[in-house]
């Protein structure tokens, strides 16, 4: 059976540049948008939050795939990062989270990307803007209901409510707030009733709090979420005490594996590595594998990150390099392991599992900056029930039939 690269061409992509690759399984984010829409009231909305390219993974077929399987709106943080997808012909609803300079806010009303009003001083922005002959902006309020990092504080809310009606150029859409600690019920209730309040002063507007973690834990009183992390089948870090991808019925979404390069058994006494950080105590069995710290596995993971070849853990020895990992294979059982053999860095081969939370952990760090750092030089594979509908590379996005 063909793997991975060889079905990219069957179907007529471009080759891998090499053997490394983040696997997208856009059914997977299908799938998750339901179920995650499934935990809202009924006639609720789901908006997907794909900052930071997707989380790594991809913004354009990640939103298409969220959009067709139902989410309302694709939510980013940066302008640059929306006008990727209006350039791209995505034409649902695109809205910024972050500050927009002054120098877009025109482009953004030409090109229907909803901006956020998070303080005075941006509001003035926004009141300062030349938006003549087009459409009305759409803009949506951010309160600081106590998180104490964003948005107007309530006491300053009317008048700049106020100040935001009073300019015709301008289309208030919602009133929206980001919950501190999405665990703790009883102070995202406090939040959520500091939102209410400040959202009765413009009873009109959509009054929208909670993300992944918030949908999870109170999201039988909303109307509205945000999800980010959660759509790509992770549980949020500070509720994976109680709860699985399994109980809330979400799937992993991704996965990241090589092929050797080379497999060669090395004498006892012969490095590995710079350094040598790794030397050969017996005959050693080392894979060379052709990804390195430029695509987003850190270096610090040298003599604690593991991988998995025909289901069998393996260490990663020797140092990190940019372009290039080692692994010692020497307790392979298997004796025929060749250069056609696939290592997974994350996810599953023969009856194990290496979770992204699993490398978050190694890492001391959270989920979403394992997908986060990985590098534009890492092709992204997407597929769907396993096979490959589009490629990104360096040069672009490739899609099947593409014309």
């Amino acid at each position: 059976m063909s793997g991975l690269p060889e079905r990219i061409q069957e179907v007529g992509l471009p080759a891998l540049g090499r053997d490394a690759w983040v696997e997208v399984r856009l059914d997977a984010i299908a799938t998750n948008v339901r179920a995650l829409k499934g935990k809202l009231p009924a006639g609720g909305h789901l908006d997907v939050v794909l900052k930071a390219d997707a989380y790594g993974l991809g913004a354009v077929p990640v939103a298409r795939a969220a959009l067709d399987a139902g989410a309302r709106a694709i939510l980013v943080a940066t302008f640059d990062e929306a006008q990727e997808l209006r350039d791209a012909g995505i034409t649902g609803p695109v809205r910024a989270l972050w500050r927009v300079a002054p120098a877009h806010l025109r482009d953004a009303a030409a090109t229907g990307i909803g901006v956020t009003a998070s303080s005075p001083a941006v509001v003035r922005e926004l009141m300062s803007a030349d938006l003549s002959g087009l459409s009305p902006l759409s803009v949506d309020i951010e309160v600081d209901t106590g998180l104490g990092r964003d948005g107007i504080l309530p006491g300053d809310l009317a008048a700049q409510i106020a100040a935001l009606r009073s300019n015709p150029n301008i289309q208030l859409r919602s009133i929206w707030s980001h919950l501190s600690a999405a665990e703790n019920v009883e102070r995202s209730r406090l939040q959520e009733v500091v939102l209410e309040q400040a959202a009765a002063q413009a009873p009109e507007l959509e009054a929208h709090l909670v993300g992944s973690g918030g949908l999870l834990t109170i999201g039988d009183t909303q109307q509205v979420a945000r999800v980010g992390i959660a759509l790509f089948g992770v549980v949020p870090n500070a509720l994976r005490p109680t709860m699985t991808a399994a109980t809330i019925g979400i799937k992993r979404v991704y996965g990241l594996a090589a092929r050797p390069v080379r497999i060669a058994t090395l004498p006892v006494g012969h490095g590995v590595g710079y350094g040598p950080a790794f030397t050969a105590e017996r005959e050693s069995r080392i894979i060379t594998l052709p990804i390195g710290y430029a695509d987003g596995i850190s270096y610090h993971e040298r003599g604690v990150a593991e991988v998995l070849v025909r289901g069998v853990r393996l260490p990663v020895v020797g140092t990190i390099a940019m372009d290039s990992i080692t692994i010692d294979a020497t307790d392979h059982p298997a004796t025929d392991l060749t250069e056609r053999d696939e290592v997974v860095f994350i996810g599953d081969s023969g009856a194990d599992l290496i979770e992204p939370v699993d490398v978050a952990k190694r890492r001391k760090t959270i989920t979403n900056e394992v997908s986060t750092s990985f590098t534009n030089r890492l092709a992204r594979v997407y597929t769907v029930g396993g096979e490959p509908v589009a490629l990104r590379d360096l040069r672009g996005y490739h899609y099947v039939n593409q014309k």
